[in-house]
């Protein structure tokens, strides 16, 4: 039996990080253009990535909330060195690890985790959609279980923000106390 999850930040108990530039695009010295996120489509970039500059934003942080080992940037899935080291083998497969720079937080090494693997395997037909002003929203997600097989980790063709994962990647984050996400069981099959 195979569970999928929607993984999800911890923010209540952990400080986020900023970047120094917050375009969506933005032209390089050379006149390359670079995008300051990834783009979420699946689309592999590390060929061109232009790593970013990031930190704890003074203005936001807390003493009391700790730094994650899967830290928030605007949404998008971050890890540190300790936890590219756990979960690296279980997803090199379906991800690639886009370097960012952090002068600012001393002995630490993060990577955007850059989904590529997106699968349609929702099953349209018996997932229970519903509205949230005019944008459509997924109320219970059902899906082929047959088309997710060993894949730990994947994106679905309309939902590129949202990322899933299996026991898998959530049994191996848990074992080894590594902090940051929540997880929120979405489906069992």
């Amino acid at each position: 039996m195979t569970a999928v999850w929607r993984l999800d930040h911890n923010t209540e108990d952990f400080n986020t990080i900023s970047v120094d530039d917050f375009n969506t695009i933005i032209t390089l010295h050379d006149g390359r253009r670079h995008r300051t996120f990834p783009r979420k489509d699946g689309t592999p970039e590390l060929a061109t990535w232009e790593p970013r500059h990031v930190w704890y934003h003074p203005l936001n942080f807390s003493k009391d909330k700790g730094a994650a080992n899967f830290p928030s940037w605007s949404g998008t899935t971050v890890c540190d060195a300790e936890a590219k080291q756990v979960i690296h083998d279980l997803i090199d497969d379906y991800v690639e690890f886009l370097p960012l720079l952090s002068p600012t937080i001393p002995d630490t090494e993060y990577h955007v985790i850059n989904i590529l693997t997106t699968l349609d395997c929702l099953d349209s037909e018996k997932t229970e959609f519903g509205y949230f002003g005019s944008f459509k929203t997924i109320e219970k997600y059902v899906f082929k279980s047959h088309c997710i097989g060993e894949t730990p980790i994947f994106k679905l063709p309309i939902s590129r923000v949202k990322l899933f994962v299996t026991d898998a990647f959530k049994q191996l984050v848990e074992d080894n106390d590594l902090t940051g996400l929540k997880f929120r069981k979405v489906w069992e099959g």
